[in-house]
């Protein structure tokens, strides 16, 4: 999205929970341009208090407690987009393969404003459209639950600024009507919050997850992206033993050089070899050179996804 003035840096909503909230950070003066306001774009949560924008250093109370009559309402008809290291941990968590995990728990969305494909948790098809991991206790993953989760209550977005040519994080705190834990509890700051919750090491995880969504959206509608790329997208981003299969059934490494310590690590570990899918993305996608190309087939066709 972009400031009808052209001054507005690109913007990204990471991980909302209940709404999705996009938040103008523009050096634009005109005081009633529509992209300069906090705007909600899905409709149907009528009853969202608008939220404030925060920096990491802001505060705001809330408390969330098994005694309180709202516990666990926000597990229920609640859209959670899914993020690279969600499907990592949640998958490990349960003993199932990047397949069996969104076959069974995920259905497909797209990231706003783009054409970009992500994974969204699959409600129960019961009257409260519950969450699947929900039982009598509250979360029967808590400690591998989604980042939107561990946000909850804030919203969390990145924008890029033109001007400054860097990513700047942006925060929001969301108000529903069928919550009762805000203004409770202790004061934290979001920084204190991020830390609590255990948010920190799967933002460091999705960087570059990121970065490629803001670059994606930089481009605008008006550029097409191919099927095929998207595939490839879906696949680096979320099925990552799809893409270890790739990587070591196909001419992937006679393609690109990826050192003998690398490559014992990505056999062994998901997250390494999701940093290795975001680094082959950047680099074939957004030709960023994140991955060294072997000089014999630097002038050929790149190696074939399986569709």
């Amino acid at each position: 999205m972009t400031c009808r003035e052209g001054c507005l840096s690109r913007i990204l909503l990471v991980y909302p929970c209940s709404a999705i909230i996009v938040v103008c950070k523009a050096v634009c003066k005109i005081p009633d341009c529509e992209e300069n306001q906090v705007m909600h774009v899905q409709k149907e949560k009528k009853d969202l208090i608008a939220p404030v924008q925060m920096d990491i250093n802001s505060t705001f109370t809330f408390a969330c407690e098994k005694e309180m009559a709202c516990y666990t309402q926000c597990c229920k008809d609640a859209h959670i987009m899914l993020t690279p290291c969600d499907i990592i941990r949640m998958k490990q968590r349960l003993g199932l393969s990047s397949d069996e995990f969104l076959q069974i728990y995920t259905t497909l969305g797209y990231i706003e404003k783009t054409d970009l494909p992500i994974p969204v948790m699959k409600m129960l098809e019961d009257e409260e459209k519950t969450c699947p991991f929900l039982d009598e206790s509250g979360c029967g993953i808590y400690e591998d639950r989604p980042l939107t989760c561990r946000y909850y209550p804030l919203s969390a977005g990145m924008f890029h600024n033109r001007d400054l040519n860097s990513d700047e994080h942006f925060f929001a705190l969301v108000k529903e009507s069928r919550c009762l834990g805000h203004d409770l509890g202790r004061e934290l700051t979001i920084e204190e919050w991020r830390k609590d919750q255990g948010i920190i090491p799967y933002d460091e995880t999705n960087f570059g997850w990121t970065e490629m969504i803001l670059k994606r959206k930089s481009l605008g509608l008006f550029v097409t992206i191919p099927e095929k790329t998207l595939q490839m997208f879906f696949m680096g981003c979320y099925n990552v033993d799809r893409f270890r299969r790739f990587v070591f059934d196909s001419l992937f490494l006679n393609v690109y050089i990826v050192p003998e310590e690398r490559k014992k690590k990505i056999s062994e570990d998901d997250l390494a070899m999701l940093g290795l899918a975001i680094d082959w993305l950047r680099t074939t996608l957004l030709g960023e050179g994140k991955l060294e190309i072997r000089e014999q087939v630097a002038e050929t066709d790149p190696v074939e996804v399986e569709a």
